[in-house]
């Protein structure tokens, strides 16, 4: 059965393969692709530059009490 699917797969790469249309536009996936990678890494890298704040610093405002039950673990 998977020597099938694998056979049936391939027949139809190959007919795709040999199908101008099909390749035109996987062309036009590629670049849109990159295109799109292109953008999305030069966005990432300006995210970068910013400072992540610790924990410490995230929590700074909070206040942690004691537990009214005290339960201990």
């Amino acid at each position: 059965m998977l020597l099938e699917t694998i056979e049936r797969v391939n027949r139809l790469r190959q007919q795709a393969l040999a199908d101008p249309e099909f390749i035109q536009s996987a062309k036009a996936h590629e670049k849109a692709l990159n295109d799109k990678s292109y953008h999305s890494s030069a966005k990432s890298a300006s995210n970068k530059t910013r400072k992540d704040k610790t924990l410490a610093e995230l929590y700074q405002q909070a206040e942690f009490g004691s537990r009214s039950d005290a339960a201990s673990h």
